[in-house]
């Protein structure tokens, strides 16, 4: 069943809850609910990819390096991070407050993301994931 269009174009509120009880309900992270776009380069993820790096840190550390996103295996570049992050905004309508989100609780502070080991890297990119999914814009929503 297809919503109805109403005379701008978009399907009516009631026609929208129908749809969304007949696909039943989902126990899906809440993370799987918002479609953030890729924030990596292309070119960096592919150097990652071959071979695919195993552990939860390895392929993110090897693009945050090829990135500059790091000064060492364990300081982040700020600057560098904040700078991609704000350039991808312009390139993505509507992610520029999940971006400032990002750069204020992953970038601007200091965390943990408790793998067993340390990794800055994964550290950084998990916050970016956790704070851009918290501000994430209606139109990427896809619960």
């Amino acid at each position: 069943m297809s919503p109805r269009l109403l005379p701008t174009g978009k399907a009516s509120y009631g026609d929208l809850l129908t749809q969304e009880r007949q696909r039943g309900a989902t126990l899906k992270p809440i993370s799987a609910c918002c479609d953030i776009p890729e924030l990596g380069d292309p070119k960096h993820l592919t150097e990652c990819s071959k071979p695919k790096l195993l552990g939860p840190c390895n392929d993110v550390q090897c693009v945050f390096e090829k990135s500059g996103f790091l000064v060492d295996k364990n300081t982040l570049n700020k600057d560098v991070y904040k700078r991609h992050l704000r350039k991808w905004a312009e390139s993505h309508e509507g992610w520029t407050d999940a971006v400032e989100k990002a750069i204020t609780d992953c970038v601007d502070k200091e965390l943990r993301q408790y793998l067993d080991y340390p990794c800055r890297a994964y550290d950084v990119f998990t916050c970016t994931g956790i704070a851009m999914l918290k501000k994430c814009p209606t139109k990427a929503w896809i619960c």
